[in-house]
């Protein structure tokens, strides 16, 4: 009789203590519900990245805009060249200001679409042809050599406004060995400036580096609309030329 008993208890503890299964509806529940959640969460988790890498160029425009002032001091507030006229990459103000930050990769949005980008430390004939070379472009107004301004508002006392006029802007994540954009040549055409400019790179806006040193996030509309905005021209700005 004990035994008997024993073995029913056996049976009753091996019940209770068998897990069960998840049956097929169950299942496809769990994971309905899983989609679900991935949805609504998807988009939240994808504007905190862009937020994120926006925030980064931000703070790297802003770093640029300090080397920037540090530069100035110690060269008589005269502006970095471009490659515009200039051969020797030691000179560019890619090198120049990297110098003063310490820091290569602050040159690179990361919100920028390229994965192939220069080696600074290596001679530029070294590397390949299609290596991106900066995540920004400097408007060539501002150059020593311009032909148009002959050079003269790469002295930054004799630029009319520098807290409207655009030292630094990003540049589009398909330009290679270009680090320069020419404002005379868009020609009042907004559509002509969204090809040198990206200006789309963060939500629709992008950020600029102005002569004084300081950065924004702005629209591109907001730095070139005909016949009100123009942050592109050292003489005018935030004007336009009568000229143009």
């Amino acid at each position: 009789m004990l035994n008997e008993h024993k073995k029913h208890t056996d049976v009753i503890h091996y019940k209770i203590a068998r897990p069960k299964a998840f049956t097929l509806i169950e299942l496809l529940v769990v994971i309905a519900i899983i989609a679900l959640l991935l949805a609504i969460l998807m988009p939240s988790l994808t504007k905190a990245k862009q937020q994120a890498r926006r925030l980064i160029c931000s703070s790297n425009m802003r770093q640029m805009g300090i080397a920037l002032k540090t530069y100035l001091m110690d060269n008589r507030d005269r502006l970095p060249d471009s490659s515009c006229h200039i051969a020797d990459p030691d000179k560019y103000w890619i090198n120049i200001l990297s110098r003063y930050l310490g820091e290569d990769l602050l040159f690179q949005c990361p919100a920028d679409e390229s994965k192939n980008f220069v080696d600074w430390s290596r001679p530029l004939d070294e590397q390949s042809e299609d290596a991106r070379w900066s995540s920004f472009a400097l408007n060539a107004l501002l150059d020593s050599q311009c032909s148009r301004c002959n050079g003269r508002y790469n002295d930054v006392k004799a630029i009319r406004k520098p807290q409207y006029c655009i030292y630094v802007s990003e540049s589009p994540s398909s330009w290679t060995s270009y680090d320069h954009v020419h404002p005379e040549m868009w020609f009042y055409n907004i559509d002509l400036a969204k090809g040198n400019v990206a200006w789309d790179r963060h939500s629709k806006r992008s950020n600029y580096l102005f002569a004084d040193g300081h950065a924004e996030l702005l629209e591109i509309e907001k730095t070139y609309t005909w016949p009100t905005s123009c942050f592109w021209f050292p003489d005018t700005a935030p004007g336009w030329p009568s000229d143009e």
